[in-house]
């Protein structure tokens, strides 16, 4: 099955770092950091995914919202609660992370064993938990555009009920 994949799709690079997510030594191959945010342009999935790892690790919104734009959008479905969630452009995607990094309060259980970049076919695909923070299991999907910001992402949760 993953060669039939590769195949079809290019090759899947999985990040080492996605084995268990390491929150105090988070830290992207760029040469972006948190001091120089207006020079931050990715040019790259995997310099995009970085800097989104990093900045998930650390709970930072607003390199976070690096990786979108006004033409972004986020579809959220949580299958404790059936709620069927859609975030559009920057405004609606920011107040997403707020409220999910205020969700995250403890992230001792944090782990991502699935990280899989795709630079053809421009997306990212992410399989991570936090239950010491009640997300039992989460599954997201980045498209990413020409321009290397977040064009669609489509998140599956589980949270304890």
């Amino acid at each position: 099955l993953a060669q039939a994949s590769e195949a079809q799709t290019g090759p899947l690079v999985a990040q080492p770092s996605c084995t268990t997510y390491p929150i105090a030594t988070t830290t992207t191959s760029s040469s972006f950091s948190s001091g120089n945010m207006a020079e931050y342009k990715a040019t790259s999935v995997q310099m995009a995914w970085d800097n989104h790892f990093a900045a998930f690790g650390a709970q930072d919104v607003d390199k976070i919202m690096l990786d979108y734009d006004e033409q972004s959008t986020a579809e959220v479905f949580d299958w404790t609660s059936g709620k069927h969630d859609s975030f559009v452009g920057l405004a609606q995607i920011r107040e997403m992370f707020t409220a999910l990094f205020a969700e995250l309060s403890d992230l001792s259980t944090l782990e991502a064993p699935v990280c899989l970049a795709s630079e053809p076919n421009l997306s990212v695909f992410l399989c991570w938990k936090c239950p010491s923070s009640g997300i039992l299991s989460a599954t997201d999907t980045f498209i990413f555009g020409e321009n290397f910001k977040v064009k669609q992402q489509n998140i599956v949760v589980t949270r304890k009920a």
